[in-house]
């Protein structure tokens, strides 16, 4: 068998939405420095979880995007697969979601969160179903906090 290394991006929270990319993209080129295969993200990550007290400006989609594109391209340049913690603005709602990015850069999907807890229902609408990953010879799906 052989070794697969998971890093868990225990960082502390963003002071701003640019703030978490920046972020982001230095604990991802710190994981493939120790030989990590995967970086998992806290949930809502990018660009800041809504809750717990901490002001995140409104929801902004074009800054996702923007956001999404910097850190594919921090997990291109250090080869490594990325769980990140995120928002993502559908069909005029906002979701708790993971972007999974493989080691390349591509987009492998999203898992939305499903279960949302109480304390989130007037932030965030539950998605709906469940997907499963690959990267490495590693399959995994993803629960987001409250869901585990």
């Amino acid at each position: 068998m052989n070794a697969f290394r998971i890093a868990l991006a225990n960082i502390r929270f963003p002071a701003s939405p640019e703030e978490s990319v920046a972020l982001a993209e230095d604990a991802i080129g710190q994981a493939s420095i120790e030989g990590a295969s995967i970086i998992c993200f806290p949930e809502c990550y990018v660009p800041g979880y809504r809750g717990l007290g901490k002001l995140v400006p409104p929801p902004d989609a074009a800054f996702l995007e923007r956001a999404w594109s910097a850190i594919r391209a921090a997990a291109a340049k250090a080869n490594v697969a990325v769980v990140l913690g995120t928002e993502r603005v559908a069909d005029g709602v906002l979701l708790a979601t993971v972007l999974v990015i493989n080691p390349d850069g591509t987009i492998a999907g999203f898992q939305d969160k499903v279960q949302i807890d109480p304390s989130e229902e007037g932030t965030y609408t539950p998605g709906s179903g469940r997907r499963v990953f690959q990267t490495g010879g590693v399959t995994f799906g993803v629960a987001i906090c409250h869901e585990g």
